[in-house]
């Protein structure tokens, strides 16, 4: 039996983080009997986007590569696409069971910053979302032919923009750990996880960007992926925006 790495490390990381916002349920406005309901949606929601965004992305329909990143077990997936697909889940659900929007959303963008943290170490043990060659003292050298950089890069010093990435997201998660337990406290209102973790995260990834080697230019000096990253940062300054007349119902 083989386990790879990338699937080990996000199962891993889903079930702590399931288990985090089971023991929030009550603070995240979702009562034991929708709870449920709501992770599955939530897991649904996000892996379906994430999947989609990728093969936008990266693979091109009716070729070789499309089919095995459609089934592929060790990546296929775009953390891009797994947020806007959970951000509009959440939005939904909480209109749908008439709760708190950006309680909710607080809750589940914490665990997803937790989550990440996971997510980019199994990506850097699978070898995607690898930088560009550099003589940098931390660099890593892939030399697997089972890893997902390509063959003329193997055994070649990279960036490893994978640990950059689960560094910040450590230190994200942390920052915003502290933010929480200030909400349910009381002294912020809700919302300030959400729009903050989209916000830093945005930040991040628009500057490790520079220094990813599978990058998708999108045009000058911007790539597909810092677009997005700025979309993030649109999204966070509307949910800052939506917090400054939120009731307990929005």
């Amino acid at each position: 039996m083989r386990l790879f790495g990338y699937g080990a490390a996000i199962a891993v990381g889903g079930m702590l983080a399931a288990r985090i916002l089971w023991l929030r349920r009550n603070k995240a406005g979702l009562s034991d009997e929708t709870f449920w309901a709501f992770l599955n949606g939530l897991l649904i929601a996000g892996f379906v986007g994430g999947h989609i965004l990728y093969l936008l992305e990266y693979a091109r329909p009716g070729t070789e590569a499309f089919g095995r990143a459609v089934f592929s077990l060790s990546g296929g997936y775009s953390v891009y696409g797994g947020f806007i697909a959970v951000i509009a889940f959440v939005a939904a659900f909480a209109r749908w069971k008439k709760i708190s929007f950006m309680r909710l959303a607080d809750n589940v963008f914490w665990c997803a910053a937790f989550w990440h943290v996971w997510g980019r170490f199994g990506c850097f043990l699978a070898g995607c979302c690898y930088g560009t060659p550099t003589d940098f003292p931390l660099s890593v050298t892939f030399r697997d032919v089972r890893a997902l950089v390509p063959s003329s890069l193997l055994g070649v010093p990279l960036h490893p923009t994978q640990l950059y990435e689960m560094a910040g997201d450590v230190l994200i998660a942390a920052a915003l750990w502290r933010v929480l337990r200030a909400t349910d406290a009381g002294r912020w209102s809700p919302g300030l996880v959400a729009a903050g973790y989209l916000a830093a995260y945005g930040c991040l990834r628009f500057a490790v960007e520079f220094v990813r080697g599978d990058t998708l230019p999108l045009f000058g000096f911007l790539t597909a992926g810092q677009a997005l990253s700025l979309l993030m940062l649109a999204v966070s300054g509307a949910i800052l925006a939506g917090r400054s007349r939120c009731i307990q119902s929005c």
